[in-house]
């Protein structure tokens, strides 16, 4: 059995007949959504921190790029203006167990899931923990998990737009209505959350969801089979409906059932949420085929400043503006008493990374805005300190709360 299928838990096909063909298809199709869950080895705290600081600050020069050219205006002033009568941007810092970790307070953002490569980071980091979070309480409750990918065909030059609606209108016929309810009851579904997943290729625009189904109970690959088989009709029916088509075993149908252990959740959780990790390298790389992700046409427009990619992007933001990323049934956050669920706003602005230590003067905020990455690793490897040595040699503007002393 391959890697990928001992991470999702699925047995190897049997030596003939429809089921053997089916689950064949089924793992030679995954990989065209952009690949599995792999396993990974244990990395240090160093590590880590290395790695979160060069994302971070890839993210933050690709959004400043942004600033000059992307259609939506909230990104434009994303982490480029201060709030009026904030007092200047707040450095605020904190310490856990990988270390110090440093934020920034005061800023406006724009809390796009999609298009920030800032904002995306963070929402689908937080998005991450909540699917972790609700898929160890079924572990905990003896429940089981699938991860369903429904795709539809797509040809060159169909509008984005389109096709979105599309397929958010094929979801609602999958997730809703008698047959559903009727789904739910005989295989003990407690919710699903779900998100959608795009790339760009040859073929033009590649839509397809990623959905959680969650169960009461333990379930056999052929039971989540067949729920797979008879969510796939109605959105086979949909998708009909609005002119477009899908093929279950010519890649529109996906069924994984996933290992309930503490590693391959944690794997699956940021499976579902993959945007926060496609932002910069080494995550940010070509699919199969030459399908690109969204936020690798950006790399690549960035790169070279190619009319088409640009126009790409711009399509991008557009058909993705005011979407939500992830979805959930009702009632499954309740279940699992994870709490209220926070908009995409709410999470960017929520105050992070402990108190505020200084703040920096809004009329010299222009000349810290495209160093951020570098005030902020400054911040975290050598403390407070640090902060006011990189500031001052810059002869950049800051006061201190009169309760922090800038010292050792």
């Amino acid at each position: 059995m391959s890697t990928r299928a001992q991470l999702a838990g699925q047995r190897p096909a049997p030596a003939g007949g429809r089921g053997a063909g089916r689950e064949r298809a089924q793992r030679a199709t995954l990989g065209k959504h952009g690949g599995h869950p792999v396993t990974r080895g244990p990395r240090s705290a160093a590590e880590r921190a290395r790695d979160r600081r060069e994302r971070r600050a890839e993210a933050y020069r690709w959004r400043s790029r942004l600033w000059e050219w992307s259609s939506l205006p909230r990104l434009r002033a994303c982490g480029r203006r201060t709030f009026n009568g904030a007092g200047g941007p707040g450095l605020r810092l904190s310490e856990t167990t990988d270390g110090l970790r440093a934020g920034l307070s005061g800023l406006q953002s724009c809390g796009s899931p999609w298009a920030c490569p800032v904002c995306a980071r963070r929402i689908a980091g937080r998005r991450a923990t909540e699917v972790r979070t609700v898929v160890q309480a079924v572990a905990d409750a003896g429940g089981s998990a699938a991860l369903v990918t429904l795709t539809m065909r797509h040809r060159a030059g169909m509008p984005l737009v389109m096709l979105w609606a599309a397929l958010s209108a094929a979801w609602s016929a999958v997730a809703s209505g008698g047959r559903w309810k009727a789904d739910r009851a005989r295989f003990g579904v407690l919710g699903w959350c779900r998100t959608v997943e795009a790339t760009h290729g040859e073929h033009g625009w590649h839509l397809h969801i990623h959905a959680l189904v969650l169960f009461d109970g333990p379930v056999s690959f052929e039971l989540a089979e067949n729920l797979g088989m008879s969510m796939f009709a109605r959105w086979e029916r949909a998708l009909t409906r609005k002119r477009l088509s899908a093929v279950a075993d010519r890649g529109g149908l996906d069924v994984r059932m996933v290992r309930m252990s503490a590693e391959s959740l944690d794997q699956v959780a940021e499976y579902v949420t993959k945007v926060a990790f496609e932002i910069t390298s080494p995550s940010t790389k070509d699919g199969r085929y030459g399908n690109r992700a969204p936020f690798a046409v950006l790399r690549d427009a960035l790169a070279t400043g190619l009319a088409d990619d640009c126009e790409l992007w711009l399509e991008w933001e557009k058909a993705s503006h005011d979407r939500r990323q992830l979805t959930w049934s009702q009632g499954l956050r309740e279940w699992a008493k994870l709490g209220r669920e926070q908009t995409d706003e709410e999470i960017v602005t929520e105050d992070e990374h402990g108190a505020t230590v200084l703040y920096i003067a809004p009329e010299s905020w222009p000349a810290v805005r495209d160093q951020v990455a570098e005030l902020l690793d400054a911040t975290e490897t050598g403390g407070l300190l640090e902060a006011c040595r990189w500031l001052t040699s810059r002869g950049i503007g800051y006061r201190l709360p009169k309760e922090t002393p800038c010292r050792t």
